[in-house]
């Protein structure tokens, strides 16, 4: 891992390969580690660069504010003090967050993005909406970081002879100070860019499992609006595509992107 400082937050990231450049952004709670299948794959044709966002794997961990413009600024920082104009994003749930708020921001500094069961807005003005954040923060308080890290990875991971990719997330989760975690948890509530989401022309993948948390047909909805995007499934998944099927997902981030 390297080490640069991005608006006062030491950052860690990796960096491999030459070429056009790859940006892999993570997930709530995670790391770049995530993309161990992706890096290997993609890094010998093209520059990969998977960061850790502030308050996750071996970045600082401020106590202090953490939203999706925090994150999407932090990589848009990272590229500069990198000399990166341009870039392909591939984000995973909330990294594909981060990628739509710059596809919405800086969308000059987007080749194409690719996300990953993931959307453009998480509502919290429905009942439903509040119950999930709500029950998901009293979970953290009533259970502890590690019963409900395991909760949350067994979310991620349905199905049979998943229980090695459950224990390495449930632990990976766990280790998050419990104060940041519920500071990023509670800002992705109320979060979106549907406002822009018409006017959105980076080309744009929107991959997803077939057993992600939100239906098929939500991704397809998104696709529909956007002026440049298509969607690919991806069978027996979950929320962890990348990680269950990296194969598959890396065929269809290559020709993607190589088609752009």
């Amino acid at each position: 891992m390297q080490q640069t400082t991005v608006n006062g937050v030491r950052m860690a990231y990796l960096d491999e390969g030459q070429g056009d450049v790859i940006i892999f952004l993570h997930g709530l709670g995670v790391s770049s580690r995530d993309w161990a299948g992706q890096i290997d794959y993609f890094r010998d044709h093209w520059r990969v660069i998977a960061p850790d966002f502030r308050g996750h794997g071996a970045s600082d961990k401020p106590d202090s504010h953490y939203d999706i413009s925090v994150h999407a600024n932090d990589v848009l920082g990272l590229m500069d003090q990198l000399g990166i104009d341009q870039a392909h994003l591939v984000g995973l749930s909330m990294g594909g967050m981060v990628a739509f708020q710059i596809a919405a921001d800086a969308p000059q500094r987007l080749k194409s993005m690719t996300i990953i069961n993931s959307g453009p807005a998480l509502p919290d003005n429905t009942f439903a909406a509040k119950k999930m954040l709500w029950t998901r923060v009293l979970s953290v308080h009533l259970l502890g970081m590690h019963r409900y890290a395991r909760k949350v990875a067994e979310s991620m991971f349905p199905g049979e002879g998943r229980e090695a990719l459950i224990d390495i997330f449930t632990r990976q989760i766990a280790s998050n100070p419990k104060k940041v975690y519920l500071k990023n948890l509670k800002s992705l509530f109320g979060w979106g860019v549907l406002e822009h989401l018409a006017d959105i022309e980076v080309p744009t993948l929107m991959l997803t499992g077939d057993r992600d948390y939100s239906p098929v047909a939500l991704k397809q909805a998104v696709v529909d609006v956007m002026k440049n995007a298509k969607l690919v499934v991806i069978a027996d998944t979950g929320h962890g595509t990348p990680i269950e099927k990296p194969r598959e997902t890396n065929e269809a981030i290559a020709r993607f992107i190589e088609a752009v």
